[in-house]
């Protein structure tokens, strides 16, 4: 294994991090009661996000692609599609609530869910940083070097890709993929996968971008 090229800052143990925010700040007032299956909603709760990880991310748009939703292939993150599945999640609510909501409610989710996972990138000289401090394996993290991203070779593309087709996917563009960045993340800092699937749901793009940074192919 390579050797870690992270920052480690501390060694205190702790099981979860969460994100960022205000108390209320993720619950949905709806200007009218919004009714499913002869119950009537005046609020929805989003604050469950908080709870939810990369993992959640990337079996979100596994779901997607195995679906054949066509929007979702791409940018995924930007389509209703991907929103419900997480929404959902945090909720504990089925599936077909957003799926029947009425447009006005469900562009306010979609708003809600997309500024939540929507942070600074906060990413300079390939050095990302966290949005908090993250504990794995009683080890805090504050930022990742992903400097090592620039001398992974076609190889470490090819057994990613494999990674990826042994996790259920479709092998298309890669690099919209976010189990393909986890995956070159890890070789490039000797952290393990699931490091990087355990990070809080909001830094899944900021992953998923750095990795792909173009300044690793000047």
């Amino acid at each position: 294994m390579a050797e870690e090229k992270n920052m480690t800052v501390a060694t205190e143990e702790k099981t979860e991090a969460t994100a960022p925010k205000t108390e209320k700040q993720y619950l949905l007032k709806l200007n009218r009661p919004y009714v499913f299956e002869g119950k009537e909603y005046a609020e929805i709760d989003l604050a469950g996000l908080d709870k939810l990880t990369v993992q959640d991310a990337i079996n979100a748009q596994r779901q997607l692609f195995n679906e054949r939703e066509p929007a979702a292939m791409l940018l995924c993150e930007t389509t209703t599609a991907f929103v419900r599945i997480l929404a959902a999640k945090a909720t504990g609510l089925p599936i077909e609530f957003f799926k029947l909501a009425p447009r006005s409610v469900s562009r306010r989710i979609y708003g809600m869910v997309m500024g939540y996972m929507n942070v600074d990138s906060n990413t300079e000289n390939h050095i990302m940083r966290l949005e908090k401090p993250y504990y794995f394996e009683g080890k805090q993290y504050t930022e990742i070097d992903l400097n090592g991203v620039a001398d992974l070779n076609s190889l470490n593309e090819s057994a990613a890709e494999n990674r990826l087709t042994r996790a259920g996917f479709m092998v298309t563009d890669t690099s919209y993929n976010y189990l393909y960045a986890c995956i070159l993340a890890g070789m490039a800092t000797g952290l393990p996968e699931e490091f990087f699937t355990g990070l809080p749901l909001y830094e899944v793009l900021k992953i998923k971008n750095a990795v792909n940074d173009a300044g690793f192919f000047e």
